[in-house]
């Protein structure tokens, strides 16, 4: 059921109109009443109404003013404007605010009913073709790369029935048909980009698919979707073969435009990538075993390559399986950064990325079974402290960043080390300065007893590490700044005060009045006395 609002200064017409109509009939089952424009927009920011019957001749804001408004903030409401003769002509201009009709008063209970009647039908109507087939397909066009990258991601995996396959490629219109010469292209992004988020990296996704479709769409259809492992996987057909009958010229000539792709992107996007091109198969009965054959070079071969450029018939390589020696060697990852010994910690990584580099066709398990070293030490560095390690990096988008080579390795352990060594040596200084602040705080409150011990005592620190970390964080010793708080102390007492010397000289904590003098002379160039007779 729909609501209405009726809108006149003259509420002897507003109360006959809501009153003596039998809305119900019409299917309108509340009517909203207001005496202003200002009272209509309060009941429309609070209430959900379907139709507005506002008067023209209003003052303060008319109702074309309204019905403006009304069309800015709420598009979905339908407006009647109500005039005398004089403002007719003039109701029509409110066309451009989406004036459903105009009723020239006094009105008839018929007119009104009828027009109204009009209105409920269109409204009605309005709602039947949101959930209508046209809808649901132009709903299904927009969803349609989502649907695409799933319905591809189930092909790899082997998910798909065929059945199911010839309605979904016809119903998403994909190019591809049973019995097609296809290949694959997958392209791995060998940095980490590890500042870039989420969002970054679907733009940069967006965009190498873009050159892709700009280098490959006159010859190839593709149909592109992001894998389980963050790869970029193309499944390719050649437009003018069909039925398995691929010429092995047009093949080697897609591998020619494959490399020339790769270097666009480093010439226009600046970014290193690896693109590894499959053998070429049927759809759909090949894309599995492709995909996985491709997969399975690429960890098991690829993982200290980058930037590399591989198609068909890998060569075939042993694959180095020996273990990390230099990773387990004593002293530890995790003993270095629990000692804080930082570049000791950032050479012994340097060290196993270098053997690593040197090994030759490293797999993709060894980078795995280092990346899991290197974090568990700084899981182990951050719980210690009592932190999440989220926080002491920034985010947690950089602990679910993909890597899967070495050099992928090499750029987000050192990232993150760094990130810890700041945040550490900020709360380092932070604490300094906490730990400054309560020295000061104590020699303030006790000027007349204060010394290293007592200070050291308070705090429970050893005199000669407090003496040490004082000294390194405000450059003068603790002695110093005791003095220097007393004479401060002093001047003050011998302007406000009619204390003795001597008075102010155990005030002050010192052992007798002479030595007392003693001091403040080397400190302003007179004595106690003469400072007080020269104020």
């Amino acid at each position: 059921m729909l609501s209405l609002l009726i809108v006149d200064d003259e509420p002897t017409i507003v109360d006959t109109l809501a009153f003596t109509i039998h809305w119900e009939q019409l299917e309108i089952m509340t009517v909203y009443k207001a005496y202003s424009a200002k009272d209509a927009l309060s009941i429309l920011s609070e209430h959900a109404v379907d139709i507005v019957i506002a008067d023209i001749n209003m003052p303060k804001m008319n109702g074309i003013e309204l019905v403006a408004q009304v069309y800015q903030q709420y598009r979905h409401v339908k407006s009647v404007l109500l005039s005398g003769h004089a403002e007719f002509a003039y109701a029509k201009q409110a066309i451009k605010y989406g004036v459903s009709d105009y009723l020239l008063k006094p009105v008839s209970d018929e007119d009104l009913i009828a027009v109204i009647s009009r209105l409920v039908q269109n409204i009605k109507q309005e709602w039947q073709e949101v959930v209508s087939q046209s809808r649901v397909i132009h709903t299904l066009k927009e969803s349609l790369p989502i649907l695409k990258d799933k319905l591809l991601n189930e092909l790899l995996m082997g998910e798909m029935r065929e059945d199911s396959l010839a309605y979904l490629l016809d119903l998403y219109e994909l190019p591809f048909h049973f019995g097609d010469d296809i290949c694959f292209m997958v392209i791995r992004m060998e940095e980490s980009l590890l500042e870039y988020n989420e969002r970054d990296f679907f733009l940069m996704e967006y965009a190498i698919i873009n050159i892709a479709m700009e280098m490959l769409g006159d010859s190839h259809d593709l149909w592109s979707c992001k894998d389980a492992n963050g790869f970029l996987v193309l499944l390719v057909r050649e437009k003018s073969v069909r039925d398995g009958n691929g010429n092995g010229d047009e093949h080697k000539k897609f591998e020619s435009q494959a490399m020339q792709l790769q270097r666009n992107i480093g010439l226009y996007l600046k970014r290193v990538v690896s693109i590894i091109v499959s053998k070429w198969g049927r759809f759909p009965e090949d894309i599995n075993l492709l995909y996985s054959h491709i997969i399975e070079q690429i960890r098991s071969r690829l993982a200290n390559e980058s930037g590399c450029f591989l198609s068909g018939q890998f060569p075939e390589a042993p694959i180095v399986q020996q273990p990390l020696y230099r990773l387990y060697e004593t002293p530890t990852l995790q003993h270095l950064l629990e000692s804080r010994r930082w570049d000791e910690y950032r050479e012994k990584l340097k060290t196993v990325i270098t053997d690593m580099k040197q090994a030759g066709n490293l797999s993709e398990e060894h980078v795995r079974e280092a990346y899991t070293v290197v974090i568990s030490s700084f899981y182990y560095y951050a719980h210690k402290h009592n932190r999440l390690l989220s926080n002491l990096v920034g985010s947690t988008a950089v602990l679910d960043r993909s890597v899967y080579s070495v050099q992928q390795l090499s750029e987000w352990a050192l990232y993150m080390l760094d990130k810890i060594q700041r945040s550490d040596q900020a709360e380092q200084r932070s604490s300094r300065e906490k730990m400054t602040l309560k020295i000061r705080e104590y020699i303030d409150g006790n000027l007349s007893t204060a010394s290293l011990q007592t200070i050291a005592d308070a705090i429970y620190l050893h005199p000669v590490y407090l003496s040490r970390l004082y000294k390194a964080e405000t450059g003068e010793g603790i002695s110093e700044y005791i003095q220097k708080q007393r004479m401060l102390k002093a001047i003050e007492l011998l302007k406000n005060s009619s204390l003795k010397i001597y008075e102010i000289s155990e005030q002050m904590g010192f052992k007798n009045a002479a030595y007392f003098s003693k001091v403040f002379r080397e400190e302003y160039g007179m004595t106690p006395n003469e400072f007080r007779e020269q104020l």
